[in-house]
């Protein structure tokens, strides 16, 4: 850590306006760790975001009021004002501390716990989305409703979650290219070789949020910005090695102490905070992995309607009538999907109550306030056949259904083969 060199203006202005952009879109990291963590979020929302995103809403884009709060989707109109917000107070504070710091030659300590602070948030975030993908629990399994749906009817974001869903094997190279990247980062020798290739994951993974409208684009983008600033302490070396041929030297990576005991001690913390969090990612990730492959009962499958009775009445008409309906476990949930050809789809999470012979379905939403229920009984008479009677929203609905004979889909039947004589492409 070099603490005597004169730092630029324009080095000086880069570099307040990244730590204070970073800053704000990571905090209050790390201590998301701590027990009351909630609390502290939902406080840090109500009372210093909300009057801000609320304030830029109403001045700038003429937004009365903005209800919609970040839920599944992190590209809320909230989110995006956020964004704006943090990059008005980002440069108007960079100008500011600028001013106020004009005689400091540098800011080398904070910048080197910044970068501390910037490579276990990234490499930390790196590490949860790939023990999601080894598993794999992030993308969940191919289920019947998907195999049955027609493509034309998927949503972008759908497609992309099936095709992921399809194949465990890329879902593993992806969340060990991410794992490999992350576990990088948590030590200084390796960060750039950390940064490097989580750059080249992120791009990716914001290439699919953008191109197949998955909802998480922004949170993508900047991560992959945090390692771009990571990378760019030594973009110097690495454009006259990589691109200009030329010979480079060794980085100083020197720290506040360079004696052994030193080295010694921050090297097993280090490597004892990594193995903890991996160990207790892996161990909640295997354990949801086993719900997963666990056996499932008779009345999984996909169903044919034979009768729907909506407050008694049975119309072949009725546009919400029930056509095809699809008891499927999706990763570490359950759920139900109904469908007819007027255009109803309809998922809802599930649970079964065996003993009194009960769905209780919920409303298949990102909102975490939603927790609407609807309570249906059942009647299994045979493998095959499964009745429903219960109130869905306002109506009551009695469905008799049929199961349908299971498909031998190219999809699951075709495998992969090491050589092939033509194309096979269907």
């Amino acid at each position: 850590m070099q603490s005597n060199i004169k730092w630029s203006s324009s080095h000086k202005i880069i570099f307040y306006f990244c730590f204070l952009f970073f800053g704000l879109n990571i905090f209050p990291f790390p201590l998301t760790f701590l027990p009351f963590f909630n609390f502290i979020y939902n406080l840090l929302d109500e009372w210093f975001w909300n009057p801000i995103i609320q304030f830029f809403g109403r001045t700038i884009f003429d937004i009365k009021e903005i209800t919609s709060r970040p839920n599944g989707s992190g590209d809320t109109t909230w989110n995006w004002v956020q964004q704006f917000a943090i990059l008005i107070i980002s440069f108007l504070g960079s100008i500011i501390w600028f001013i106020v710091a004009k005689t400091r030659n540098n800011h080398a300590k904070l910048s080197y716990w910044f970068l501390v602070l910037l490579r276990y948030y990234l490499g930390y975030t790196m590490l949860i989305y790939g023990v999601v993908k080894v598993f794999p629990t992030q993308f969940g399994n191919l289920t019947t409703y998907r195999l049955y749906e027609r493509l034309g009817e998927m949503s972008p974001m759908g497609l992309l979650w099936t095709f992921m869903a399809y194949s465990e094997g890329y879902q593993f190279f992806g969340g060990m290219c991410e794992i490999i990247a992350g576990s990088l980062l948590f030590f200084r020798r390796t960060t750039t070789l950390g940064a490097l290739i989580s750059i080249g994951v992120l791009a990716n993974i914001f290439a699919l949020n953008v191109f197949y409208d998955v909802p998480v684009k922004i949170y993508s983008f900047w991560l992959m910005l945090i390692g771009i600033y990571l990378a760019s302490d030594d973009f110097k070396r690495i454009w006259n090695f990589f691109v200009m041929n030329k010979p480079t030297q060794a980085k100083d990576i020197s720290a506040f102490s360079e004696k052994k005991w030193y080295k010694i001690s921050t090297i097993s913390l280090k490597v004892l905070i990594l193995a903890g969090t991996f160990g207790a990612m892996f161990y909640d990730e295997w354990q949801n992995s086993k719900y997963i492959d666990a056996p499932k009962t008779a009345i999984y499958g996909p169903y044919k309607v034979d009768t729907f009775e909506r407050n008694n009445i049975n119309s072949e008409s009725d546009t919400l009538r029930w056509q095809e309906v699809f008891i499927d476990r999706r990763g570490t949930y359950d759920m139900v999907s109904v469908s007819n050809e007027s255009g109803l789809r309809k998922r809802l999470n599930f649970r079964n109550d065996k003993k009194n012979k009960i769905l209780f379905l919920t409303d298949y939403t990102a909102d975490p306030t939603d927790t609407t229920k609807y309570a249906f009984t059942y009647i299994q008479p045979d493998s095959s056949s499964l009745f429903l009677k219960g109130k869905f929203k306002k109506d009551s609905v009695k469905v008799s259904m049929k199961k349908m004979n299971r498909k031998d889909f190219l999809l699951n039947s075709r495998g992969f083969h090491w050589i092939n004589e033509f194309p096979f492409n269907k």
